[in-house]
């Protein structure tokens, strides 16, 4: 799938604990596990070649039997201020807060949580765990995400280091200083940003995590795998974000 850069909002200051704990309080309600039990059948459905609109039946929900972890991370995304070389603007900015959730078939989901005055509520639930798994290794730095490569980093110490294999093809293992970074990134995408030509004339991709990386051979190129917004939000065609390349939703 695609998505377009788009504008969207996001909580522009670090969410603070008792927003974790309202958002994880909100995950593990009855009706986000009854959501939860319903998506990983129609994931079955998906992975079948089955249609995934059909009904779910309480004794497939139930087989399902979601389990819902008590925490709640805050994921941060690429800041498209910083993208554009804005002075003292942040790497990243905070996104949405994430909630891991297992199936008893042993399937994987991610809750994404969005505040909406002072209640938090699930803007989407996607397969897998990237989401809760990698913002767990923040070990005192900040983790954020380059959502349209869908590369996962940590930044600490002025550096950018890393967290999976389409960083460490960006940044190199030993990663790089915070300046360095932001060459990189502008490089991608600021003629791409809401507003530019590119992004006007209704084009997409055009980069992968080789792109503006010095020495290396540029690969095939990458699909747009998240839109990044003016505030950092990542939004798809209907108000949502839209699946990562591998990875599933259902419509709500």
């Amino acid at each position: 799938m695609s998505a377009i850069f788009a504008g969207g909002t996001a909580m522009a200051s670090t969410p603070a604990p008792s927003d974790g704990t309202a958002a994880a309080k909100v995950a593990a309600q009855p009706e986000v596990k009854q959501r939860l039990a319903s998506f990983f059948v129609h994931l079955d459905q998906h992975q079948q070649g089955k249609l995934t609109d059909q009904a779910v039946s309480e004794a497939a929900g139930a087989a399902k039997a979601p389990q819902v972890e008590a925490t709640a991370r805050p994921v941060y995304s690429l800041n498209p201020a910083f993208v554009k070389s804005e002075a003292n603007a942040p790497v990243a900015t905070f996104a949405y807060m994430a909630v891991g959730a297992d199936s008893a078939s042993g399937q994987h989901a991610s809750v994404w949580l969005t505040k909406a005055g002072k209640s938090w509520t699930v803007m989407n639930i996607i397969s897998g765990a990237d989401e809760a798994y990698y913002p767990s290794r923040a070990a005192g730095g900040t983790v954020f995400t380059e959502p349209q490569i869908h590369a996962w980093y940590r930044l600490a110490n002025g550096r950018v280091t890393g967290l999976n294999d389409t960083a460490l093809t960006s940044v190199g293992k030993g990663g790089v200083t915070v300046a360095a970074y932001q060459r990189l990134v502008h490089t991608r995408y600021a003629d791409k940003l809401p507003g530019s030509p590119y992004a006007k004339s209704g084009r997409l991709g055009g980069y992968s995590p080789s792109t503006g990386v010095h020495g290396r051979r540029p690969d095939g190129g990458s699909p747009v795998l998240l839109a990044l917004g003016t505030g950092g939000a990542l939004v798809g065609a209907a108000g949502v974000a839209v699946a990562m390349r591998r990875r599933w939703r259902v419509p709500s």
